[in-house]
């Protein structure tokens, strides 16, 4: 309890800060409004048994109706007054307005923690979930927590305090028949909202099964695909089939826990019982008035155990220990190790690489995808990376570009150990062009300029590196040029061919001058003969730089300097593709399985020379 009472008002003090640093008025306009609401209740609850009995009286015409009016009226102000500050004024504004900062100031350090996060985490399911739940539940958890429980309690607390006075001018002992079964009951209660957020956490991996599912079927690139092969049905139903047996097996374990705490969950409601029977008692004999009974009578049965009584007093202690949990996942999001970077400010003249003895394996795997990998790529040397899918080429490009960290061994560029370097040397020394390039919604002229903002301004750059990929081949296609929106997400978006897209990606990527160059497998859902020709161009585009392409495709292998086959996490085999054919090894004979895709014509694709 202790432990628990510490993370709840750690939590509190965070989020205390925040508000004090970013609107103050807010905290001292939720506390304010919190107590006139409670001191409402009370109110009420006495004008309730006033105008019962002064209406009896004005009947029995012992008080005129002019002497009644004003209880009427007071009546109806306490039960608007409520409404007006908590519905218009804490939950329409208080609630979005701290919403709104708490998503702003923890959003925005989300997003600062992304750009030096090690990659890794992206590919590690225990990462991935403290960083969706940061992301969607923590948020959520953020707003119970202030104002809601916050209002709530403060509210219970004053009201409570006001009706349970009543109790006591009627019997003192009153509040010991009241109190009592609500702390045997809240006892209970905080062992049940611990184990509902157990489960709920057990449910996390099969709540993305379907969730991910639905964003799938949302998607553009969904409706466009079933339009050709019409799976919606199947689809919807495999949906529906996820979320149905993920909320029959949660069902189950709630209905199971509702059986066996049955009489733990309606002690509250025993007590009423007997309490409203002691007030009928007391009635009887004289003791209060019909005024009395009706009003505590009915307080008692509709408000003294709920959110504005009873209850509502232990809603920052019970209820917010399990917004807490979520609100962790800030915490632990924020603690997620971050990318490791040296001192080195200066990229190195020599772009040669180097691996020395490199070890790796994924996250939570037993099995080495590098199993001590050995190379060395001189500068301005264009090599190509060959091998089957799932021989670790990518992989090794992970930990090239320092996605990824090697279990043991070491990278070298230029001499030097990778993480020597700093954060921006390392993002100036390569200019990568992937199989999944992004597609962004943006103009041409902001697609290729990402690759390098900081020579935005370089029109003459721009317009070198779109020449050099063959982009300013259909310029004269789009409407406003340089300026034209790609994409169909917006309106007035231009779609543009996989082939157009992949040349936009190299010119991004050309964007860096002194960059070594990397295509791992951008083209390799095109055509063979398309994806060999792209990369002639490409081995032109790049002369005198350190150029490393990879592919399962040996079309274009002839056009390097040397070829290095990849298996088993290894070097298998090394040299020119003349050699390589000459040596009748693996190389050779994923070459000859392929021949046939390189003839045209009765020719082979020239290489480059």
């Amino acid at each position: 309890m202790v432990v628990k009472m510490k993370r709840i008002f750690t939590a509190y003090k965070k989020l205390f800060a925040i508000l004090f640093n970013e609107s103050p008025f807010l905290i001292f306009a939720t506390f304010a409004s919190a107590i006139i609401t409670g001191i409402i209740f009370p109110l009420n609850a006495w004008l309730t048994s006033e105008i019962l009995n002064k209406g009896l009286l004005v009947a029995a015409k012992e008080l005129t109706f002019n002497q009644y009016i004003p209880y009427l009226v007071l009546f109806v102000v306490t039960a608007i007054i409520p409404i007006l500050i908590g519905g218009l004024f804490i939950y329409s504004y208080v609630e979005r307005r701290c919403a709104l900062i708490f998503r702003t100031v923890y959003k925005g350090k989300m997003m600062q923690k992304l750009k030096v996060m090690r990659y890794e985490h992206l590919e590690n399911d225990g990462s991935m979930e403290i960083i969706d739940k940061a992301c969607s539940r923590a948020e959520n958890s953020v707003t119970h927590l202030f104002p809601m429980y916050v209002y709530e309690t403060t509210q219970a607390l004053v009201a409570t305090f006001g009706i349970l006075c009543l109790f006591y001018t009627v019997k003192w002992w009153l509040l010991l028949t009241i109190l009592i079964p609500f702390i045997i009951e809240l006892f209970f209660a905080q062992s049940y909202s611990y184990e509902i957020y157990n489960e709920l956490e057990k449910y996390w991996q099969k709540e993305r099964r379907y969730t991910i599912l639905g964003k799938f079927l949302r998607s553009r690139e969904y409706l466009q695909e079933n339009a050709l092969f019409g799976s919606a049905d199947y689809l919807i139903d495999t949906y529906q089939k996820r979320l149905s047996k993920r909320n029959r097996e949660y069902e189950s374990y709630f209905f199971r826990y509702l059986k066996n705490n049955f009489t733990k969950q309606n002690i509250t409601r025993i007590a009423q019982i007997v309490n409203a029977l002691l007030l009928l008692y007391f009635y009887l004999n004289n003791e209060i008035s019909i005024g009395l009974l009706m009003s505590l009578t009915l307080y008692l049965f509709t408000s003294l155990y709920s959110w504005n009584g009873l209850d509502g007093c232990t809603f920052l202690f019970k209820s917010s220990w399990y917004h807490i949990q979520f609100f962790d996942y800030y915490e632990k999001y924020f603690a997620l190790t971050d990318e490791v970077h040296g001192e080195i400010d200066e990229i190195p003249n020599d772009l040669s690489i180097e691996f020395n003895k490199v070890y790796f394996k994924y996250p939570n795997t037993e099995t080495n995808v590098l199993d001590g990998l050995n190379f060395k790529i001189n500068h301005g040397e264009k090599v190509s990376i060959v091998g089957e899918n799932g021989e670790g080429k990518t992989t090794m490009i992970k930990l090239l570009l320092g996605l990824f960290q090697p279990d043991s061994g070491e990278i070298k560029v230029g001499g030097v150990p990778l993480n020597s370097f700093s954060q921006r040397v390392k993002i100036e020394l390569f200019g990568p062009v992937f199989q999944d390039f992004v597609k962004y919604n943006l103009t041409l002229k902001e697609n290729v300029i990402v690759g390098n903002i900081n020579s935005s301004d370089d029109q003459n750059l721009v317009d070198e590196v779109m020449k050099k990929a063959g982009v300013d081949e259909f310029l004269d296609l789009l409407e406003n040029g340089y300026d034209t929106l790609l994409g169909k997400d917006f309106d007035g978006g231009f779609d543009l061919s996989g082939g157009q897209w992949q040349r936009i990606a190299i010119a991004r990527a050309l964007m860096k001058e002194n960059s070594i160059l990397i295509l791992d497998e951008p083209t390799s859902q095109l055509d063979p003969m398309v994806e060999s020709k792209i990369y002639q161009e490409f081995a032109k585009m790049t002369k005198n730089r350190t150029t490393i392409f990879i592919t399962h495709r040996l079309g274009s292998t002839r056009i390097t300097n040397r070829i290095l086959v990849i298996s088993n996490g290894v070097i298998a085999e090394e040299g020119s593709h003349q050699n390589l054919i000459k040596q009748e090894g693996l190389y050779a004979k994923m070459f000859n399985s392929q021949k046939q895709w390189y003839i045209n014509d009765n020719q082979e694709v020239n290489s480059f020379d």
